[in-house]
């Protein structure tokens, strides 16, 4: 999977865009988020639908500042209609347009189509040629003389060439099809790979973290291993978004992304953003010991670097996280699983943070 650098701790400056501010309530909690929404519904008139709810519940969030962002330009603009919603989703989200759907639908009936059609103009031109050889057969059964022998290997000639020629020309046209097969599957692919990346730092979004998470579920109770989870926050990221700004907080997301990823990836895990700056780290074959020993060691690198504008080489502090970790268990759906881990968090936090604390209960 790639992971896109982090310009604000590399070598690019990134202007800090202007934040038009939210017009509700502060606080947080699914109570308030909840309240926040309805206020939003309300005042842009959009309907309780379930795509338009899930965005909003990022924007109260803020789980995407870019998205965020988008949003209250829209509200700035009194633009926030549910053709902007499926546009933002589109954008944001990785969520396919019905316009997307349709498209790619109607390619693939196209295909199918011209297939049907291809393949039967060459049973046509089989048929053709089968007529041609039984009537070729019926008059050598004849008396012919060399006259008549000759029209006769004239007419099968004429009837192995048009025979030829279809089939040449029936595979230029089945290479055609199979190669818009395989563009329309890359779209396909595509798409999917969109609907469950989190468009900023490159890793899955929640939805791609839970199907992950599923699927190590299954293969590791199917083949009698451990399989455990990690759920990362990064300490005190309000703080640094406030004393830097949110570009530069979003910098930061990149760079733990990475970092999680290229230390977890290459050892067949997964690495997974549920939003805001939570993290989530999947360890098949691991238990709840080795695999918090694994974390411990990551977030021990991370916290040992000294992170530096790119801009002017000034001092930015150190970044660390805290983590809880959690083994599956054969009662365990995700949530529960990623529930445990969460709680294992909280521990680590109430702790001290910058610790990484295994699931007890």
């Amino acid at each position: 999977m790639q992971h896109q650098p982090g310009p604000m701790l590399a070598s690019q400056e990134v202007a800090a865009p202007a934040d038009l501010g939210r017009a509700f309530p502060t606080g947080s909690g699914p109570m308030v988020w909840f309240d926040q929404i309805r206020n939003l519904l309300v005042r842009a008139l959009l309907p309780p639908e379930p795509p338009v709810y899930e965005l909003l519940w990022r924007y109260v969030r803020d789980e995407d500042h870019e998205l965020s962002l988008a949003v209250d330009r829209a509200m700035a603009e009194n633009a926030l209609t549910p053709e902007t919603i499926a546009a933002l989703r589109h954008k944001y989200m990785g969520q396919l347009s019905q316009g997307d759907v349709s498209a790619l639908v109607a390619a693939a009936q196209g295909q199918a189509d011209a297939l049907t059609r291809r393949i039967a103009d060459g049973q046509t031109d089989l048929a053709d040629y089968g007529r041609a050889i039984a009537d070729g057969g019926e008059r050598l059964a004849a008396t012919l003389d060399s006259q008549g022998l000759a029209a006769l290997l004239e007419q099968l000639g004429a009837a192995t060439s048009a025979m030829q020629a279809a089939n040449a020309r029936l595979l230029t046209e089945l290479e055609t099809a199979a190669t818009e097969a395989r563009a329309l599957s890359e779209k396909l692919t595509s798409a999917e790979r969109a609907a469950i990346t989190d468009v900023l730092t490159g890793v899955l979004n929640r939805r791609g973290t839970i199907a992950a998470i599923e699927k190590a579920q299954v293969e590791s109770r199917a083949n009698a291993v451990p399989c455990a989870v990690s759920v990362v926050d990064i300490d005190h990221f309000k703080r640094f978004n406030d004393r830097f700004g949110h570009a530069m907080g979003d910098d930061v997301l990149v760079f733990v992304a990475r970092h999680l990823a290229d230390r977890v990836e290459p050892q067949g895990g997964t690495v997974g953003r549920l939003g805001g700056e939570e993290f989530v780290a999947i360890f098949p074959g691991l238990g709840a010991l080795p695999a918090t020993g694994r974390i411990d060691r990551i977030r021990a690198e991370l916290a040992g670097q000294v992170l530096r504008s790119a801009v002017d080489g000034s001092s930015m502090g150190r970044i660390s996280f805290s983590a809880g970790v959690a083994q599956d268990r054969p009662s365990d759906n995700a949530d529960r699983l990623l529930e445990r881990a969460d709680q294992a968090l909280y521990t680590a936090k109430r702790m001290g943070r910058d610790r990484v604390v295994p699931d007890r209960s």
